[in-house]
């Protein structure tokens, strides 16, 4: 399909929405805003799994993809053992711009989990990305809408033409607001770990993990 609408990244029209999770029901591959950068993501549900976006993007295999989530309580849904420190930063800053690794449970699929058996998790603070996954039925696995090594798109214009051609749908929303990625924590040991700088500041991050707020 290859096809480009416009949606108001504030107030997306439900037309947009329907249209766009009903390709991911589908099995289809969207390309849309978030309040990082641009992401090219598919039903965590679909038959596709992983593969198809990690050969558009031409990313590693060793790098499985996060998720995106509504709320807090996916922690404990597709993570186990989560330490408290992870859900102090999911409440600090979700919906927003990071990501945290936990250690994946059951309803986390084989593809989706890396060498270590862990999953990435992200609530973004979008609203498109926030009725995407409502109104496709569950999480969206993701990653940034570029070739593996080349700048992540923070604008519409930024984005390249082939992967929008990859794609089932392109969902243009104009500018990012961070035009970043998001701070990527690993919460799998007893104290949180920096894996990417991002939006948040690490000290942020630190204090918030302690529970000293954000």
């Amino acid at each position: 399909m290859s096809k480009v609408i416009h949606i108001d990244p504030e107030a997306p029209s439900a037309e947009a929405i329907n249209l766009a999770a009903t390709v991911l029901r589908d099995g289809g591959i969207v390309v849309f805003p978030t309040e990082t950068v641009y992401g090219i993501g598919a039903a965590a549900t679909s038959c596709i799994g992983p593969q198809e976006i990690i050969d558009i993007k031409m990313r590693s295999k060793s790098k499985p993809l996060p998720w995106l989530v509504e709320t807090e309580d996916a922690l404990d849904t597709y993570g186990v053992d989560v330490p408290e420190y992870a859900h102090n930063l999911a409440r600090a800053f979700w919906p927003g711009a990071i990501t945290l690794v936990v250690n994946a449970s059951d309803k986390v699929g084989r593809d989706f989990r890396d060498e270590r058996n862990t999953v990435a998790l992200r609530c973004p603070d979008h609203e498109v990305v926030q009725e995407l996954i409502r109104a496709s039925g569950g999480p969206i696995i993701t990653t940034s809408a570029n070739t593996s090594g080349n700048p992540a798109p923070s604008r519409f214009e930024e984005l390249e033409p082939r992967i929008i051609a990859a794609a089932d749908l392109t969902l243009d929303g104009g500018e990012t607001h961070h035009g970043v990625h998001s701070t990527i924590v690993d919460c799998t040991g007893p104290e949180p770990v920096i894996k990417r700088q991002g939006a948040i500041p690490d000290e942020d991050v630190l204090a918030a993990a302690k529970g000293l707020g954000n």
